[in-house]
């Protein structure tokens, strides 16, 4: 028992001493650190982004399940909150029964600026038709989406917020 005490003892000051050590280091952090940071983290959230906006625009009666399955991975917070609750609630069915396809692509962005090392807010411009039984010609729209995505420690960059900033008809 004295001996595991001991070495746990010489292990908390070891990674104690360590800690301090990087504390002193990193206080001194320069703002191009930051802005390299920064650089490296942007490809990540973009990719992260393009498939958040990938899958919302993006499926049909066939794949809804595989596509609501793939967001709850990427999302979390309120928006994975509220998207699995959507979908609890019938949703995905609905999709089914009306046999509904909606295809998208971003159109410009995702245009990526960070709030902090761990929030980052992206900027995209998407257009999308959906297509069902009861409008199988279509409608089109372009949408601007705002994406909060925030650095987790369980899965990288996730989506935390999803808003749409504003949008046309774009059918005609």
């Amino acid at each position: 028992m004295v001996p595991a005490l001991a070495v746990a003892m010489v292990l908390s000051f070891a990674s104690a001493v360590t800690l301090g050590l990087f504390w002193v280091r990193d206080r001194d952090t320069k703002p191009e650190e930051v802005a390299s940071f920064l650089a490296d983290q942007k490809p990540a959230v973009e990719k992260s982004v393009t498939e958040v906006v990938t899958l919302l625009t993006n499926y049909d009666a066939t794949n809804i399940d595989d596509v609501v399955k793939r967001m709850l991975e990427i999302t979390t917070g309120s928006f994975r909150k509220d998207y699995q609750d959507t979908f609890e609630r019938g949703l995905g069915n609905a999709i089914k029964k009306a046999s509904t396809s909606a295809r998208g692509q971003i159109l410009t962005g995702p245009d990526v600026s960070f709030r902090s090392a761990d929030e980052a807010v992206a900027v995209v411009r998407v257009q999308q038709t959906i297509q069902n039984d009861q409008n199988p010609e279509g409608k089109s729209y372009v949408d601007v989406m705002q994406i909060t995505m925030i650095n987790t420690s369980d899965g990288g960059w996730k989506a935390d917020r999803v808003e749409i900033l504003g949008g046309q008809d774009a059918t005609g």
